[in-house]
């Protein structure tokens, strides 16, 4: 079976005191509701000894969607030599985010704070390659108890934006597992078993199921599968 690519890139300023509360805790949500394999966050996604420029490149463009982690610090930033971070070139929230917005991704800023902590930076703020970042409408996470709400809510809105998470929140949330098989195969032989979005695969196994009906559609309770002689 294919590797599914990730989805969704979480795009944060590392390293320093910017709201570091939430990215991890946005990561772990999301991955929550569509599979770990849906998000990139490059703290979790990169293993030692990686080429990290390409990577990082790579999945900045192919997300359909960026999550910009903008906290009370993420704008004036600074360099050990006190220039802003976002005036270098090469700075790496800058080249993600400039790269995602070349490439017609939805780039959503996500503001990490109250309201009288964070707003969206205004377009003379930002360099010009990412000065459309303060046209794109934001998300606003605060920390407390709010969070209940706006982090669900926060994935909702994700999923109706890209078809294919929404798919793939559905796969998660259903108690058993949808497959087709058939309706001849289900006592203790091979069975043809299809999960959804996946590709039939030949399964030698035990086979408990609820619901199975002319058609061959089950709801798979238990899969078993036997030990290989």
């Amino acid at each position: 079976m294919p590797k599914r690519k990730p989805l969704i890139f979480i795009s944060y300023r590392g390293g320093g005191g910017d709201a570091k509360w939430a990215p991890d805790l946005v990561h772990h949500e999301l991955a929550a509701k569509f599979g770990k394999s849906a998000v990139f966050k490059a703290g979790h996604n990169l293993r030692a000894g990686d080429e990290f420029p390409p990577k990082l490149e790579d999945m900045a463009a192919s997300c359909p969607v960026m999550l910009v982690c903008i906290g009370p610090e993420w704008l004036a930033a600074q360099n050990a030599d006190g220039t802003r971070r976002l005036e270098d070139a090469h700075d790496w929230v800058r080249r993600e985010i400039e790269l995602a917005l070349k490439n017609g991704n939805r780039v959503v800023p996500l503001l990490l704070g109250d309201r009288d902590e964070i707003s969206i930076p205004a377009p003379h703020d930002l360099p010009a390659d990412i000065a459309p970042l303060a046209h794109r409408q934001a998300v606003r996470l605060e920390p407390g108890g709010r969070l209940r709400i706006t982090l669900p809510d926060l994935a909702t809105q994700l999923a109706d934006m890209v078809p294919e998470l929404a798919k793939r929140k559905r796969s998660r949330d259903k108690s058993g597992i949808k497959a087709a098989a058939e309706v001849g195969e289900v006592q203790g032989k091979a069975v043809v078993v299809r999960a959804d979005g996946t590709e039939p695969r030949r399964v030698d196994a035990k086979l408990k199921a609820d619901v199975i009906t002319a058609t061959g559609e089950v709801t798979i309770v238990d899969l078993i599968q036997r030990p290989r002689t």
